[in-house]
């Protein structure tokens, strides 16, 4: 019988709690008579234990017994659960034999069916084979042979342990056909291959091209694909020799392109020929067998094209051309000034023989496009995002002749050479526009880039270097590309910027003087020539020599006159020199925006497809992009140091003076320390006004003439003198509360002038703007501990000036409470 453990513990609890207080009540008896009453009270409390323990035992027993009848129940039903679970143990027992049984049976019947299968087909193929055999015969004897390669093609399709087995060789063989069935077959394939050899040897020679179909689509079927393939090569190379004689022969015109159209024409041929021809194979023979094909398609064609290419080189002197070039440019660099040299090759020849070279190479690079594409195609290799060069045109003869005998190398010097001797051609035709129409005090509105004032050269070479780059990049050659950007580096750093257009600003540079500014120009034919009054006539200096005048006071005048027309001249050489300069500023500004769009715009932005399609073998075309973004980067890298540059020596020979003395009256308000402002000046702001009406005068006409960037990068120069000028200024001066206001004010119109809408130029202005702010700021705004502003104030302000700085400005104030 179990108990209630909970139940248990309150009893064991009750009982040590009352032996505690039967001890204590022991302690204490000192008489009979309270004996006597501690065991009535024992007594009761006997009787109490013993009722309660009887009413805990009987209720324990009842919930016994009933947990009990629960357990009973559920092994009954236990039991019979097991019963049900090993009678289905029992049913699946007898159930996996009769499965082992049955798999057994039908193990026994499948081999059985397999075996009258194999016994079914064996006779079958025997029967086909003999019925085949029967076929062949009676199609040869009749002379039906298409029916009889077909019928032969039946008999190879066949398991050869058929054709070769004791049962064939017992069963086929017929009074009359006694021959064996594999010596019969064999015998029939080389007796058929001997005729339609034959035959399409006969086809080709007709041109009956029907007929020579039907004969190459037999040699399959009777196991002769070898043989039909080597002759139809053999055909097709034949065809290509043909076409090519016929293509150099009956065209009598050798103009320029001539040879190129030859080799565009002789690879189309070969294109069709792998294109159309290719279903016939792949239908017949297997597209795998394509690549037979191709290999001896492509060895003919680049035997073809090397002899048209070979004829090229002969019939243009080329060899004689590259060996006058390089003689030519020995001797020029060897010359002297006034020494003159006859050119190896005239310009317009020189640019018709590039273009042929180029049209060449292009026409090779499409067709090598073309080929690696079914290449692929053929190979399985369905990967078209890298091309690879297949071996047939990277072993060939034509590729070894353009890479290993010089070719694209003497196109190389062509192309250099048309280059730099086109440069000086344009060098020698250069026109400067007038600025006249530009210079004026009302602004210039430019359309667009092609309304600005600049040098001839600039479009011409422009142009020059767009032809050059239509030739490289039609070539598909990536080394001769990569090679001519290499070029092209050289050449505008040292031809372009440095020996034309840095010279031209160096001799420029010595005309300038601080007097000079930007005026009209006055050509000297429509004012006094200074030949014709630089000294009297003949007849004039008799007359003075007879009154005595000669030596005195005319002479004297004379030399006044004859010396101010000569200064007058020479200030307007100043003046148009001037002018050139500007004009040279602005070609080196846009030439940056030809050249952006001469090479990344055109060649990546505009067409991003034209590298990819041009070069499309590996990775070519990205790293050509790369080359051409470096290239940019390069050129206009020394472009840009060279506008600096020249704006620079600009801005110090010629401005710099005038900006000293225009921004000398500027924050002026008082002693030379002193903008002390009053009711009585405050609203006088003269000297900016003043300012503003020369900025006008002075830099509108700039405006007007130079590029935007340039104008722009002027600005900055300027910006950073005044700044540069002002700010030590204004920390040396004493304010007054008024004269901040108007300091501010003053600040504020010269920043509006100067910057305009350039906002960025604002920024420079930065540190003079909270020199002002402090300067405006109130006694309640610094900390008298620290003397700076408050700490509010420097967490809301993006400050540039230090503590110490703004220490140092606050003191500039000289009516301070503290």
């Amino acid at each position: 019988m179990t108990q209630d453990p909970l139940q248990s513990q309150v009893l064991e609890g009750q009982l040590s709690g009352k032996l505690a207080k039967y001890d204590n009540v022991l302690e204490k008896i000192s008489t009979f008579s309270q004996v006597s009453k501690l065991q009535e009270v024992l007594s009761k409390e006997q009787v109490k234990c013993i009722g309660q323990l009887d009413s805990y035992i009987a209720n324990t027993r009842a919930t016994t017994n009933q947990n009990i009848r629960k357990l009973e129940l559920n092994r009954a039903k236990l039991t019979k659960t097991l019963s049900q679970f090993h009678q289905a143990l029992e049913n699946i027992s007898n159930s996996s034999n009769l499965a082992r049984d049955i798999s057994g049976k039908i193990g026994s019947v499948e081999r059985e069916r397999k075996l009258v299968a194999k016994t079914l087909k064996f006779v079958t193929d025997v029967n086909n084979l003999k019925l085949s055999i029967s076929v062949v015969n009676e199609a040869l004897s009749e002379g039906n042979l298409p029916l009889a390669a077909k019928s032969i093609d039946e008999i190879r399709k066949l398991p050869h342990g058929v054709i070769v087995s004791e049962f064939a060789k017992r069963v086929v063989p017929s009074s009359d056909i006694p021959e064996e069935p594999e010596q019969l077959l064999n015998q029939w394939i080389s007796q058929l291959s001997d005729i339609f050899h034959k035959n399409f040897l006969e086809a080709a020679q007709q041109e009956d091209v029907g007929q020579l179909t039907s004969v190459f689509q037999m040699f399959p079927l009777i196991g002769q694909s070898e043989l039909g393939l080597d002759l139809y090569s053999k055909y097709v190379c034949d065809i290509i020799a043909e076409q090519s004689r016929k293509i150099m022969t009956n065209i009598t015109s050798k103009n320029s392109g001539f040879y190129a159209q030859v080799l565009l024409h002789l690879f189309k041929i070969v294109s069709t020929i792998i294109n159309e021809h290719s279903k016939i194979i792949s239908k017949y023979y297997g597209k795998e067998h394509m690549i037979h094909i191709m290999k001896k398609v492509q060895k003919e064609a680049d035997m073809q094209a090397g002899l048209v290419l070979d004829t090229f080189i002969d019939s243009q002197k080329i060899d004689r051309t590259i060996s006058d070039i390089k003689e030519w440019d020995t001797l020029s660099k060897q010359k002297t000034d006034d020494q003159a040299l006859e050119e190896p090759i005239h310009l317009n020849e020189l640019s018709s023989l590039i273009n042929d070279f180029s049209a060449i190479l292009q026409n090779w690079t499409m067709y090598c496009r073309f080929f690696a594409v079914k290449w692929n195609e053929y190979t399985n290799d369905g990967d078209l995002t890298s091309l690879v060069l297949p071996e047939p045109i990277e072993k060939g003869k034509f590729y070894s002749k353009i890479l290993e005998e010089g070719f694209l190398s003497n196109f190389e010097v062509l192309d250099r050479h048309y280059l730099y001797q086109s440069f000086s051609k344009v060098l020698a035709l250069e026109e400067l526009p007038s600025l006249n129409d530009y210079i004026s005090y009302t602004s210039f509105k430019h359309d667009d880039i092609s309304t600005y004032p600049l040098s001839s050269v600039v479009e011409d070479v422009t142009m020059l270097i767009r032809t050059s780059l239509i030739v490289n990049v039609n070539t598909g050659e990536t080394s001769v590309l990569s090679h001519f950007l290499d070029v092209l580096v050289k050449f505008i750093q040292n031809e372009y910027l440095v020996k034309f257009l840095q010279s031209r600003l160096r001799q420029i540079q010595t005309r300038f003087n601080s007097s000079l500014g930007l005026q009209k120009y006055v050509p000297p034919s429509e004012s006094v020539h200074p030949s014709r009054a630089a000294s009297p006539s003949a007849a004039e200096a008799g007359r003075l020599s007879h009154l005595g005048f000669f030596k005195g006071a005319a002479s004297s005048a004379f030399s006044n006159i004859q010396s101010n027309l000569q200064a007058v001249y020479a200030d307007e050489e100043s003046v148009l020199k001037l002018h050139h300069y500007l004009i040279y500023i602005n070609s080196l500004s846009i030439g940056c925006k030809f050249f952006h769009k001469l090479l990344v715009k055109e060649l990546i932005e505009d067409n991003p497809r034209l590298l990819h399609d041009s070069f499309p073998f590996q990775n070519d075309s990205q790293m050509l992009v790369e080359k051409v973004r470096t290239t940019e980067e390069i050129i206009l890298t020394q472009n840009h140091k060279l506008l600096q540059w020249s704006i620079r020596v600009m801005f110090d020979s010629l401005l710099q003076g005038k900006f000293k003395k225009m921004s000398s009256p500027l924050f002026v308000n008082g002693t030379d320390n002193e903008y002390i402002a009053t009711s009585a000046d405050f609203e006088n702001m003269q000297a900016v006004d003043e300012f503003r009406v020369q900025w006008r005068q002075m830099m509108i006409p700039f405006q007007n003439v130079l590029h935007k960037d340039s104008y722009l990068e002027l600005l900055t120069l300027i910006v950073d003198y005044l700044v540069k000028n002002i700010e030590p200024k204004i920390l040396h001066l004493q304010v007054n509360e008024l004269g901040s206001i108007k300091l501010e004010r003053e600040l504020s119109v010269l920043i509006t002038t100067v910057c305009s809408e350039n906002y960025f130029l604002r920024d420079k202005f930065a540190r003079l703007t909270q020199i002002i702010l402090i300067l405006g700021f109130e006694d309640d705004d610094f900390d008298t501990v620290s003397g700076d502003v408050k700490q509010e104030i420097v967490d809301n302000i993006g400050w540039i000036l230090n503590p110490q700085e703004r220490i140092q400005v606050a003191n500039l104030r000289v009516d301070k409470r503290h």
